[in-house]
This record gives structure tokens, sequence and C-alpha cells, in this order.
């Protein structure tokens, strides 16, 4: 889940397109620098972003590139609080599967562009199921497990009607130190439980805790 307001992309910023990153030494600003500076945290699927020293209530334009800077994988704009921090949670997510090195920058007044370095992996996967029977016969059970989790994070897994407009179970797991969601012991899925007589769609949500805040989604056509 992205808290940031995110704007159309751009193809590329002015910084790069206009050749201003000829011979530039690529990494975070000390704390001490004048000027923006930034500091971010690479993880499964988005990259978290914190930085300041930027101008009052100034539009920063965030964005994440291949490390030859060829590429924009992803672009976002938020605007500094009144001390120049960038103080919500902000994440860069949109990477289409991308993974690997990313350079990150962030552009506002006062400038100059910060920059800072990191690395982002595989989106978190999920897998949910529920047991029907030749004869229709239902468990009344829908199991998730999942990888390529942030190891040890904390998450919500939470059960939805098709319509997404019922809670129907929620239950919190850790993540393990392989990023495996998955029961140890016994080594088996998570549970949720349908309501009785239930029948029909299902969505599993599993969510993340910070510092990341990855949203995870897996359907069923039906499930009872």
């Amino acid at each position: 889940m992205k808290l940031s307001w995110r704007r159309p992309r751009l193809l590329l910023s002015a910084v790069v397109a206009a050749g201003a990153l000829a011979g530039l030494t690529v990494a975070a600003a000390p704390a001490y620098a004048a000027g923006p500076h930034i500091t971010v945290i690479g993880g499964p699927g988005e990259i978290l972003v914190q930085g300041s020293g930027f101008n009052a209530n100034a539009s920063v334009r965030i964005e994440a590139l291949t490390p030859d800077l060829s590429k924009v994988l992803d672009t976002i704009y938020v605007t500094a609080d009144w001390l120049g921090y960038l103080d919500q949670y902000t994440y860069l997510n949109d990477f289409r599967g991308y993974t690997g090195n990313v350079l990150v920058a962030a552009d506002g007044a006062p400038g100059p562009t910060a920059w800072a370095s990191t690395q982002v992996s595989a989106t978190p996967v999920i897998i949910a199921k529920n047991t029907i029977s030749n004869y229709g016969w239902c468990d009344g059970v829908v199991t998730v497990w999942g990888y390529y989790f942030q190891p040890y994070a904390t998450v919500r897994i939470e059960l939805l009607s098709g319509d997404l407009k019922t809670v129907l179970d929620t239950i919190y797991a850790r993540v393990n130190e392989y990023g495996i969601l998955y029961r140890y012991p016994p080594q088996t899925p998570y549970q949720l439980n349908l309501p009785y007589g239930y029948d029909g769609p299902v969505w599993v949500v599993v969510q993340e805790y910070y510092p990341f805040t990855q949203t995870t989604w897996a359907g069923l056509s039906r499930a009872c």
C-alpha cells in the first residue's frame, strides 16, 4: 500500500535527459551537508524513501532508475513538510518485475537533486487453496502460504468476500528468516475459516508492516 500521491509517469527526469549526471558520483549526501538528502531501504517489490533538507512544503519528484540511468522504473510526487522533511511513509513499488540494483533520485527545491542507491528483490507471492471434493463437499477453510516477503516481517492476513465488502476472517503471522510465510511448526500453511454456509468467490490479502507495507492478493473463484 503506497501512501504517497502518484501522478502520471515521466519518460525520464529532466536531470537525466539534459545529461547533467555525466561524471556524477552517485551517493546519498551526508546528514550534515547543505541541501536535500535522502536515505532509501530496498526490499521485496518496493523501496522506502525518507529525506530532509528541502524547502518547506516543496513539491518533490522521486524516481527509481536502473543503474545505467537508461530507464525510469517508477516516479512519484510528494510534498515536504514545513521543516523540509519527507516525513510520510513514501514508497516506490511499480517496478513491473524488475529486481536488482536501483538508483533513487529526489528532485525538489532548493536542489540539487539528492541521490541514493539500494536493491529491490522480487515482489511477494501468495498461494491460496480451498478443498472441494468431486461430490461438492467443502472443508470451510482457506489455506495460504507465500514467499519473497521481508524476512521476519509481521503480516496481517485477511479473507474477504468476492465483492470485497465483508472481512470473513483475519489472522496475524510472522514471516520466517527466509522470507517464507509458512507455519513453523507444524510446517503447514496458515488457515482462514469461512463462515458457516458461505459458498462463493473470495480474496486473500496479505499486508506487511513497517518498514514495508507491501500488499499482496490472491483470489479463488469459489470457496466453501
